[in-house]
């Protein structure tokens, strides 16, 4: 309710009660008055009449008592008069009804039931009584004059009502009037940012009031102002120095490249087997300085937050004695003794980012042995399997190096710091080394520590929490893949709107193997309402859905008056693969589009592109990888080429990926090449892939019990001659029978739908009959693959 409103209802209020106070104080007092009015006038009356009778009474002279009963009816408002001698009727005028009736004398108005006013006095002579007088007054008049009354000041107090509430607007009007302008500059402010000025000149309270907004809009302005400079000024420098690193990695890994190549070529020769290992040593070295030098990159990303691990199985052995053989010739060099007694019984298979974890083995050792003389430098690991599937790795690197003063262990892990500066700068280094390994660490759910004794050495520890890998040698399956989302991506809500059940159990699986729970709508309307009840932070939205399809949705979306809700994030999922289908979604309001059947490589890309690339501008690779059995060798191509592209190319390169994706996908449906087998066994492996073998029965049953209905459906559209529903229900068998694999079918369905939508109805209906049978076939085909089992 407005103020406006409030002040009306208020002062009219108020006006009413009052009113109503003095309507019935006026009424009550109108009555009262005419009563006693009535009251004297007949007790006056009867007095004169029985004075003027009492002599023709006493000698009972009937005649001049008619005459003077005729007289007396001539007044207004007396409806009878009648007078007695000793009980016996001498005269009588009026109404006959109340000269036999024993009359009950009224003393107001409030005893009166009849409508008449009964009057009685008696006629007495030296204190004897001879008669006696009766007279009826009619009340009607007095009831009439009071019901006029009564409607008189209603009117008028109705009016006044009005009046008041007329009134009443114009001044709540007057009253609200700045208010308004007052709420319409917050808005603006809010809208377009601080500066707004109001124009209203007021020496009173809301006069200051609009002196204070205009003051703060004017102090928001300039440090708005000043802020955005000084962002702008801050995004400047970290662009700068961003365009330093990349040419300075650029620079450095030319030659270093150079080296690797010439190191590559030498391996090719014939060598001894000294040599081969010292070539391979060089080798293994120079791939992780050049990681080194990429890492430098990450420096900047770390600070934006913006770092994304790989998730790559590997060996935790070969790793980290792959990284201490790499350190060998300088600790030999140095006369140094560098072993590790960490010999598992069996090999252990971690999934995690094998490069990262080596570099926090590669600083600390690579500090170790720079800070160390003579002596020793030990690497201890200690492995500790968890109930979740996971696999505590602590490390400790030990040294009898030159240690650490006490005072600079609490500034030992910042940025760009070093313990002896002079010391530090007489065997190189950034100062960089332990605030990143502090920083990888942590991203690992992991920490690391330091002890250390002046003169006597040092002891780093870190720990990081990594995923056991799923049998203790290899993966279960050569070459398949695993999609490992970047945190932001695992922590989003996800709606999903898709209204076939078959393609709903297939997507909820994908997401369920990477990790994630989504939540499904089955239909556009559902959708809305539950955007509408819920905040998602991304939607993948089916296209052709009943009740509502997905581009009405994602218009009402994009119309909902929360600016959250209507700007998340909008993806179309549909088995439609024509040419112009994607510009037509996103001229809709969707953000993308994905052609049926999806991979969940596909699904990671999109969410790290909206959740990820262009909410924080990150130019990482994209955080899925193909999950399989590696060693702890890096692969300096995969990091090169991450490395070297800038933000800008980054977007240029995920833009173009996307329109050669789409490309392929959007060729038109007649150039599809229908495969000779009913069951595309790429297609499944995918699947199997992006879920899980224990799952794919599972779905196959789904699939078979839903498409069976589908069939029924069609031929049932067919039977009425319903083009409308022959074309939805052709669409959807196609989206998920390609899903499982049966592409020939889909291929068919396709056609039966592009018919349908080209308004070529009779050839559409001469086709269903060919793919109810190939529907079978395939069924059959799916049925019998399923018996075969997965892997």
């Amino acid at each position: 309710m407005t103020f406006r409103t409030k002040t009306i209802i208020g002062i009219a209020s108020i006006e009413i009660v009052m009113l109503m106070a003095l309507v019935i104080s006026a009424m009550s007092f109108l009555s009262d008055s005419n009563e006693q009015q009535l009251i004297k006038r007949a007790q006056a009356t009867s007095q004169l009449f029985a004075r003027a009778t009492k002599d023709a009474v006493l000698s009972t002279d009937i005649a001049t008592l008619d005459d003077i009963v005729k007289e007396i009816m001539t007044i207004e408002d007396i409806v009878y008069v009648k007078v007695e001698r000793n009980e016996v009727l001498l005269s009588s005028a009026g109404a006959t009804d109340y000269f036999n009736k024993e009359i009950q004398v009224d003393t107001n108005l409030s005893n009166v039931d009849d409508g008449i006013f009964d009057t009685y006095y008696p006629i007495e002579s030296d204190g004897l009584k001879y008669g006696s007088i009766s007279i009826g007054f009619t009340t009607s008049s007095i009831n009439s004059m009071l019901t006029d009354a009564k409607k008189t000041i209603s009117s008028i107090a109705l009016i006044e009502v009005i009046l008041v509430a007329f009134c009443s607007f114009i001044l709540g009007t007057y009253l609200t009037k700045h208010l308004y302008q007052l709420s319409f500059a917050v808005k603006k402010v809010r809208t377009q940012g601080p500066g707004f000025q109001l124009k209203i000149k007021s020496d009173d309270e809301l006069g200051d009031v609009v002196n204070a907004f205009n003051d703060m809009s004017t102090s928001l302005s300039k440090n708005y102002t000043d802020i955005k400079q000084a962002r702008e000024q801050a995004e400047q420098a970290s662009e700068s120095k961003s365009r330093f690193l990349a040419s300075m990695s650029h620079e450095i890994r030319t030659p270093m490249n150079g080296v690797l190549g010439i190191l590559s070529l030498l391996k090719e020769t014939k060598l001894t087997k000294d040599q081969s290992h010292l070539v391979n040593t060089a080798s293994t070295s120079g791939e992780l300085l050049l990681s080194i030098i990429n890492d430098i990159l990450d420096f900047s990303r770390m600070e934006a937050n913006t770092l994304i691990l790989e998730q790559k199985t590997f060996s935790l052995q070969e790793c980290i004695h792959s990284t201490i053989d790499s350190f060998e010739p300088s600790a030999n060099a140095k006369n140094i003794q560098l072993v590790t007694p960490y010999q598992p019984d069996q090999p252990v298979m971690v999934v995690g980012d094998v490069h990262r974890f080596q570099q926090i083995l590669l600083n600390l050792i690579g500090n170790a042995i720079k800070f160390t003389s003579e002596g020793s430098v030990i690497v201890n690991v200690e492995t500790n399997e968890t109930e979740d599937n996971k696999v505590e790795i602590t490390c400790q690197v030990a040294d009898s190096g030159i240690g650490i003063e006490s005072n600079a262990m609490s500034y030992l892990f910042e940025e760009f710091t070093m313990v002896d500066q002079g010391y530090s700068r007489r065997r190189d280094g950034s100062g960089l080394g332990l605030a990143i390994c502090k920083h990888l660490a942590k991203l690992m759910d992991g920490n690391i520590s330091a002890s250390s004794e002046e003169g006597v050495g040092s002891t780093f520890t870190f720990s990081v929490m990594l995923e056991k890998a799923s049998n203790s040698g290899e993966d279960s399956r050569s070459g398949s893949s695993s999609v490992a989302l970047n945190p932001k991506i695992l922590s989003s809500r996800i709606l999903v709107a898709e209204d076939n059940k078959a393609n709903q159990l297939v997507i909820v699986n994908m997401f369920k193997n990477a990790g994630m729970t989504i939540d499904i709508a089955n239909d556009g309307n559902q959708a809305v309402e539950m955007v509408k009840n819920n905040d998602y932070d991304f939607i993948f939205m089916d296209i052709s859905m009943p009740e509502k399809d997905g581009l009405q949705a994602c218009s009402e979306i994009r119309n909902l008056p929360n600016t959250q809700k209507a700007s998340v994030p909008i993806v179309a999922l549909t088995a439609h693969a024509l040419a112009g289908d994607r510009e037509q979604f996103l001229n809709q309001g969707m953000d993308d589009y994905l052609a049926k059947p999806m991979r969940m490589s596909q699904i990671a890309d999109m969410l790290h592109l909206h959740l990820v690339t262009k909410q924080e501008h990150a130019i990482e690779q994209k955080p899925h990888t193909v999950k399989t059995t590696q060693s702890c060798e890096p692969t300096t191509s995969v990091i090169q080429a991450r490395d070297t592209r800038d933000e800008s190319e980054a977007i240029e390169n995920i833009s173009a990926m996307g329109d050669k994706v789409n490309q392929i996908a959007n060729q038109p449906m007649v150039e599809i090449q229908v495969p000779a087998d009913l069951v595309d066994e790429q297609i499944l492996e995918q699947m199997v892939e992006d879920t899980c073998a224990e799952v794919m029965p599972m779905l196959i049953e789904h699939y078979i019990v839903e498409s069976e209905s589908r069939i029924k459906l069609i031929q049932k559209a067919v039977q009425e001659q319903d083009v409308s529903n022959l074309e939805f229900e052709t669409h959807t068998l196609g989206s998920s029978s390609l899903a499982l694999g049966n592409r020939r079918l889909s291929v068919l369905a396709r056609k039966v739908e592009k018919l349908c939508s080209d308004k070529q109805s009779e050839l559409a209906f001469s086709k269903v009959d060919e793919l109810v049978a190939l529907a079978k076939e395939s069924m059959s085909a799916i049925e019998k693959r399923k018996e075969r089992g997965f892997n």
